[in-house]
């Protein structure tokens, strides 16, 4: 039996949370996801556009839960990803970048394995399937076994919302509209998705836009 781990930092709109995913596999077999540790830090990077340094605290304090948590000798082959979402993608694309430099180099300094693109803004088509879709299925053994249904999601974000789900019909996806499909590879097998993300209709920016307002700095 062999051990593996994976980290992934989800930088929302309203938030960035860390996910650790502990991982156990036998011989000959596909990975199990066996346990996931989850916490989440307010505000998201966003709310630092105009404060770049300091926005690097948040990602340091979840750094450390991650050491806690991953085994030290381990630490060096534990891959570590940002993916932000629909708050850097609503900001310029110039403040957005300088948020993601804070980030790479803090990532850099760490014992954990990085790589270049270690750190990115996700497309609304990847939003969900790369991220929630793939670990929902994967702990619901949904996956890979023709015996049980799919699920699907629906996520509703701070900046914007998202549906995904796999098809029962590949003329689900050969009808849908451009840009609404997407696939991911895991363990070796390639799904395809119908899914896509509305910007701007998540919780606070339809707050916003409805009852009007500006958004809140930490």
């Amino acid at each position: 039996l062999s051990v593996f781990y994976g980290i992934m930092f989800d930088a929302g709109s309203t938030g960035t949370r860390i996910h650790i995913f502990k991982f156990a596999q036998q011989p000959r077999e596909t990975p199990r996801l066996t346990h996931e540790t989850f916490k989440a830090l307010k505000p998201g990077l966003s709310a630092y556009a105009d404060d770049v340094e300091k926005s690097g605290q948040g990602i340091k304090e979840l750094l450390e839960v991650a050491k806690k948590e991953v085994p030290m000798e381990l630490w060096k082959f534990t891959p570590l990803v940002l993916k932000a979402t629909a708050g850097l993608r609503l900001l310029p694309g110039e403040k957005a970048q300088k948020l993601l430099e804070k980030v790479k180099e803090i990532f850099q300094a760490s014992p954990f394995f990085v790589r270049d693109n270690c750190v990115s803004i996700m497309n609304g088509t990847d939003e969900v399937p790369t991220m929630a879709f793939s670990v929902l299925s994967h702990i619901s053994g949904r996956l890979g076994d023709p015996q049980k249904r799919s699920v699907g999601m629906l996520d509703l974000g701070g900046g914007s919302t998202q549906i995904t789900f796999l098809p029962r019909t590949e003329a689900t996806l050969q009808t849908s509209p451009s840009g609404h499909t997407t696939s991911f590879r895991m363990f070796n097998h390639t799904y395809k998705l119908y899914s896509y993300s509305y910007l701007g209709l998540g919780l606070m920016s339809a707050r916003l836009a409805i009852l009007g307002g500006v958004e809140g700095k930490p």
